[in-house]
């Protein structure tokens, strides 16, 4: 995988080598302790002709963590900017999770290079914290509180046992192979970083988002976290022209589990937003 170095840091990404003239641009971001591939499915059913990019976020996969040990959403944001910067032309975004707080961030700060955002329950919790929301924000910050608290302490399995706990459901650290196991309960320290910078974030409560002019589709499962929830609410507050599509019976992490099934909403939105494209051009 090619890895890019930056003044920030290095970022890791797959890349499908279609990079020719006119091909659709995708960058797909992942959720938090996953790696790109868990974008394999989705990359498999595009099939070729578009240009499909998913980077490692930082402190997953290949991409490191920086050299102070505690990444910083700045950080984060800078360098999905410079990979987002090597693309030619306008770029879709498909996020899950915590993927999807960051392609929301990309659109926030560079809405001129992205052409679409799909978003599976992004972990945008900011959002939460001054709106009417109150019961998913003090839920969150509980559940954050409490895997800060364990990662501090050095009980990153525990962290991890209730990370996956609440995400997933009770006992999926341990229905896991042995050697996932070992690389989420990795992925602890990282996610507690992730959890400081998305609560203590407020400014994509803003206008900014209001402004996004560029098609967006949200996703939730029926069967998630009162904190996704909330956060899907406050989206479609703020961006009442969004596709919103509720999954019945899924719930955080069924792009993972229920690949097929997200994936085909996925593709089929793709599909409209470069008809809309044609459409324009003609």
């Amino acid at each position: 995988m090619p890895m890019l170095e930056t003044a920030v840091g290095r970022l890791s990404w797959f890349d499908n080598g279609c990079d020719g003239a006119g091909a659709p641009r995708l960058m797909l971001l992942h959720s938090g302790a996953a790696s790109h591939r868990q974008w394999r499915p989705l990359i498999v059913a595009l099939g070729p002709g578009r240009h499909v990019v998913a980077p490692d976020l930082i402190g997953h996969g290949e991409t490191p963590m920086p050299d102070h040990g505690r990444p910083t959403l700045e950080e984060e944001v800078a360098l999905l900017t410079a990979l987002l910067e090597r693309m030619d032309g306008p770029v879709h975004l498909v996020g899950h999770s915590y993927g999807g707080a960051m392609a929301l961030e990309l659109a926030r700060r560079q809405p001129r290079r992205v052409a679409s955002l799909a978003l599976y329950e992004p972990v945008a919790f900011g959002l939460l914290r001054d709106s009417s929301q109150r019961d998913a924000w003090r839920e969150i910050a509980l559940v954050a509180q409490r895997h800060i608290e364990l990662v501090e302490n050095g009980d990153t399995h525990a962290a991890a046992i209730a990370f996956l706990d609440y995400w997933v459901g009770p006992g999926a650290l341990r229905a896991m192979p042995e050697h996932m196991q070992v690389y989420v309960t990795g992925c602890m320290s990282t996610v507690a970083s992730e959890f400081r910078e998305l609560l203590r974030a407020r400014e994509t409560a803003g206008d900014d988002l209001k402004s996004l002019a560029m098609p967006v589709l949200l996703l939730c499962g029926s069967e998630t976290t009162l904190a996704a929830r909330g956060v899907i609410a406050e989206l479609r507050r703020l961006l009442p022209a969004a596709r919103h599509v509720n999954l019945a019976g899924a719930a955080h992490m069924a792009p993972v589990t229920q690949p097929d099934r997200v994936n085909s909403y996925l593709i089929d939105f793709l599909h409209t937003v470069a008809r809309m494209t044609e459409r324009q051009m003609a």
